[in-house]
């Protein structure tokens, strides 16, 4: 199912973002969903940092577990996929999620938060993160075509970036005085707005192919995972999701230390952080408004993809010869604007030329299974070194090999990419 494209771009605004007349409903609405579905999140992602700065010593644990909760939920996943349609099983999940916070909206009370409620949280917020986010771009890619994604897909992703960007400064204004239970209302509220929104955009999608209803995608539960096994292509993406999560997970948990180091307080921490996420939405909605639809068209795949291991093998050079917490706050903000205003939106554009089973199954598993894996496999990694007795400025240095392997496979990985979407074009115009 996909949008039907009139004419070209006419007015400045159309120019600016690239969308045409027939795509201005699906476009606004995708754009509302994401802003209200990243700014319920970014509110809470200030809280989830304290938690682990008040926690660094077992992150490696919290992934872990993190991990396993994954493996549990990714078949429920595929069950519900196999057999209900998306307009069923997409605001199901946000039900359930929003049922949770609920819960931690009466457990969760700032310094004075059980070590295990905090810890409940952190995981919860992991796997929550991971699967609304991944059903929101599995939606999108089966909604809107490679073409309309190259365009599109940047502009969209900036509406999360702006929600992103009101979170955190929505928790900063609000934690001191009305606490994590004032985040956590006001989060579940957005999360609410966003799950109505969704069920707007798949009445709206329907309204304008006739009323047609997308079939029940249907197969076996595990048939998804199955599929990124035997597949090149999903197995590329694979190597730069762990790619990239070996470098992130890195500069997360040596953030957490570095923090917990450096400041002390539930409120002071939460701030700080808070000031991070801001600082990194503004240059990633900059990227995913203005540059990055354009970067990908002008440069093609290949070139666009290995951009992020390229400039952040720059900072960590840079960082490996000076550290301190300001610096390593930088580079991180660099790693994160990189990853939502580039990496993310190319990441996407990926399943855009793959059908409708890999959008939603193969998809959701690289999304969580394989994200998490990579998280536990980074965060172990990165409590070896600390065992080792290596410094945080010392560790920087082994990671620039990984970052070498992530540029020759997100080369590869491009050239995929447009192999698969002449296939489809091809295809399409022989149909």
């Amino acid at each position: 199912m996909t949008a039907v494209v009139v004419t070209a771009p006419v007015t400045w605004l159309e120019r600016l973002i690239q969308v045409r007349h027939g795509e201005w409903g699906r476009f606004l609405l995708a754009f509302a969903y994401f802003f209200f579905l990243l700014g319920g999140y970014f509110m809470l992602r200030p809280l989830r940092g304290t938690v682990a700065s008040n926690n660094s010593d077992i992150l490696h644990l919290l992934y872990t577990a993190t991990f396993f909760i994954m493996l549990v939920i990714v078949p429920v996943f595929g069950w519900l996929v196999s057999r209900y349609r998306r307009s069923r099983f997409i605001p199901g999940i946000y039900l359930f999620f929003m049922t949770n916070l609920v819960y931690f909206i009466f457990t969760f009370d700032g310094d004075d938060t059980s070590l295990w409620v905090q810890r409940g949280f952190y995981v919860w917020l992991s796997v929550f993160n991971l699967f609304v986010v991944s059903v929101f771009w599995s939606f999108m890619a089966d909604i809107f075509r490679p073409e309309q994604g190259q365009r599109l897909f940047g502009s969209i992703m900036a509406g999360g970036s702006l929600g992103a960007i009101a979170g955190p400064l929505l928790t900063a204004s609000l934690v001191a005085d009305f606490g994590s239970k004032g985040v956590m209302t006001a989060s579940l509220a957005c999360l609410a707005i966003a799950t109505v929104l969704a069920v707007a955009l798949g009445r709206r999608v329907s309204d304008e192919t006739g009323g047609a209803q997308p079939e029940v995608i249907g197969g076996r539960i595990l048939e998804g995972a199955a599929h990124v096994f035997k597949s090149k292509y999903l197995l590329l993406i694979c190597l730069l999701m762990l790619s990239h999560n070996l470098v992130s997970t890195f500069l997360y948990n040596g953030l957490a230390v570095l923090v917990n180091d450096n400041l002390e307080g539930f409120a002071v921490r939460t701030e700080f952080f808070s000031w991070i996420d801001l600082a990194v939405q503004v240059l990633a909605f900059t990227f995913q408004f203005l540059i990055t639809s354009r970067l990908v068209v002008a440069l093609g795949m290949p070139r666009a993809a290995i951009i992020p291991p390229v400039l952040l093998a720059g900072g960590f050079v840079i960082l490996g010869s000076s550290m301190g917490l300001v610096l390593f706050a930088a580079v991180q903000v660099a790693q994160r604007a990189l990853n939502y205003g580039l990496l993310g939106p190319v990441k996407e554009m990926l399943f855009t030329v793959v059908d409708r089973e890999t959008k939603y199954k193969s998809k959701n598993f690289i999304d969580t299974v394989v994200y998490r894996g990579s998280d536990v496999t980074a965060s172990w990694l990165f409590k070896g070194f600390m065992t080792l007795g290596m410094s945080v400025g010392q560790a920087v240095w082994m990671y620039l090999p990984i970052m070498a392997i992530w540029s020759i496979g997100a080369w590869k990985l491009g050239r995929g990419y447009q192999a698969l979407r002449a296939q489809l074009e091809s295809d399409r115009k022989e149909g």
